[in-house]
């Protein structure tokens, strides 16, 4: 019986780091890199916009980003060989409502080079759009590329649905050239 228990837990332990080392990522690495690289700047670039456009009520200036919801993609997307970045993040309450007051957005940024160095900006930002919501949502763990569109895939309400578990899932394109590259965070939605 000892040696069973070494054994289960023996496998439990080889598991245990192998689901973990399935887990890292390229967008690991770029996590781990936020706020370098002036990477904070470039993001603000896309960003400053909406927090600009925030309504308020008595309260003060409502919502903002959830950043501990940021997911980081590399991919390149203007086909010079070199990794863009891709950061999908979530603004709530926005516009001071309720709960379904959620978007989600992209933010993308142009690789300059392909050394990234602190002292100089490593990405030039590109765009900032709106590509999701609470009732569709994107699955921000996927993105990929087919010629000139960016592929998602999602959940969107279905009949019957409540408005908290959007079932019905999809998959949709966008082209890259309808990315909003004004960051003002325009709705961007295809099916």
């Amino acid at each position: 019986m000892t040696s069973l228990k070494k054994f289960n837990i023996a496998s439990l332990f080889v598991l245990s780091f192998f689901l973990y080392s399935c887990t890292k990522t390229k967008s690991d690495y770029i996590q781990d890199l936020d706020g370098k690289l002036y990477m904070n700047d470039v993001v603000a670039i896309g960003t400053k916009q909406i927090y600009e456009s925030r309504s308020s009520n008595e309260f003060g200036v409502c919502g903002g980003e959830y950043e501990a919801a940021r997911k980081y993609h590399l991919l390149d997307i203007n086909d010079d060989g070199l990794q863009d970045l891709l950061i999908f993040m979530i603004f709530e309450y926005t516009s001071c409502g309720g709960t379904g007051d959620v978007g989600q957005y992209l933010f993308t940024a142009i690789a300059e080079n392909t050394h990234h160095k602190e002292t100089e900006p490593s990405f030039t930002a590109h765009s900032f759009s709106h590509v999701g919501s609470r009732t569709y949502a994107l699955n921000s763990e996927y993105v990929a590329k087919k010629k000139n569109n960016l592929i998602f895939k999602g959940h969107k309400l279905r009949d019957g649905d409540a408005l908290c578990c959007p079932s019905k899932k999809f998959k949709t394109e966008i082209p890259i050239s309808s990315l909003d590259k004004t960051f003002k965070g325009t709705w961007i939605k295809k099916d």
